[in-house]
């Protein structure tokens, strides 16, 4: 599935994150997950980014980055409307490139691992509904991280500097 995604689209999701004042990510149930996490990784490099519906979730305007992880659902769709009649720039990381919600997008990343199953545009999956789409999009988020540190010219060292110290973890493991 990471192979088969196209490097000009990769090329497209990294500007459009330089260039955005605020980025806000979207996803739900196992989506979610990767959501969390890219968001995460996103503040440590010092990028103002936020998970849709948090409640320290600023509101999103002109010049704001919406990505929806996966795109696939009615509310999905309805958070990606609403972004773009408020002035943002809407991409998907979706599994079809052709939906409804696709082409309310700015551009899309096509992702084309199983969501739904038996469609010509996923590639299948043994495993049940959308895991393989669910697991690849973590990976891949975890990859437009490292690209975006080597765009920014953002050391792992930096970003530790802004994980959270509430934890003990460095004080714990020095």
């Amino acid at each position: 599935v990471l192979l088969d995604v196209k490097d000009g689209e990769v090329e497209k999701l990294l500007d459009a994150i330089c260039q955005a004042k605020c980025i806000q990510v979207f996803g739900m149930g196992r989506m979610k997950c990767s959501v969390r996490a890219f968001v995460m990784r996103l503040m440590h490099m010092g990028l103002d980014a936020h998970v849709v519906y948090d409640t320290t979730c600023p509101n999103i305007g002109q010049g704001d980055l919406l990505i929806a992880n996966g795109a696939c659902t009615t509310i999905c769709y309805t958070v990606m409307q609403f972004a773009k009649k408020l002035g943002a720039q809407v991409v998907a990381i979706t599994a079809n490139p052709h939906s409804k919600a696709a082409k309310l997008c700015d551009f899309v990343v096509n992702l084309r691992g199983q969501v739904h199953g038996n469609r010509a545009y996923e590639i299948p999956s043994i495993q049940p509904m959308a895991a393989l789409f669910e697991q690849t999009i973590f990976v891949f988020e975890d990859i437009i991280i490292q690209l975006l540190m080597k765009k920014l010219g953002i050391t792992a060292e930096q970003m530790a500097k802004r994980h959270t110290n509430l934890d003990g973890y460095m004080d714990f493991n020095v």
